[in-house]
């Protein structure tokens, strides 16, 4: 009885390993809140580089190397994107909710951060104001803090790829709803 009590606890502990809430240093809490607030002022001034500086460069290389072109070139291509996009759509409000994040750790124990974020676009007459509700995945890198959106499956499979530890993680998935005034 005692061999299957143990056995039991075992295999709990190993399925809850990845859903352990992972600890954090005052000083790494505040270099991700800064580094949230940077991305925020970023993504409010439309500036796709500063928002870019926030995707680990592993992953940037990655989507680089995928598309065979260099990174500072994948960066040029993001922000005339996103200025063609902008000239259709507004972003409206978007906002990271840090107090609500929930710090966890891979079953390798790599720490990382989930983090609600709400977006507001108003599409104009095309589709009117909607709101994305996601998370976004706080990743520390050695000393560095950086932010992935995780509701792109794209995305993910390129992080899983660089960065196995993730290969096991299920982030949640976002929503779209049209924003009703």
């Amino acid at each position: 009885m005692l061999k299957r009590l143990l056995a039991a606890a075992s295999l709990v502990a190993a399925l809850a390993a990845p859903a352990l809430a992972a600890e954090f240093t005052a000083e790494q809490l505040e270099g991700l809140a800064a580094r949230i607030e940077s991305f925020d002022a970023a993504m409010q001034a439309s500036d796709m580089s500063e928002v870019m500086d926030v995707v680990p460069p592993k992953v940037l290389d990655q989507i680089a190397a995928k598309f065979n072109v260099t990174t500072e070139q994948l960066i040029e291509a993001t922000q005339q994107q996103m200025d063609q996009v902008l000239k259709d759509v507004n972003i409206v409000s978007f906002g990271m909710d840090l107090e609500a994040a929930e710090f966890l750790e891979t079953a390798d124990g790599t720490p990382y951060a989930l983090i609600p974020t709400e977006t507001v676009i108003d599409m104009g007459e095309a589709g009117g104001k909607q709101k994305a509700s996601s998370s976004t995945l706080g990743l520390l890198d050695e000393d560095t803090w950086y932010l992935v959106r995780v509701e792109d499956a794209q995305q993910v499979a390129i992080l899983k790829e660089v960065y196995p530890a993730f290969a096991d993680v299920e982030f949640p998935t976002g929503s779209m709803e049209p924003v009703t005034e």
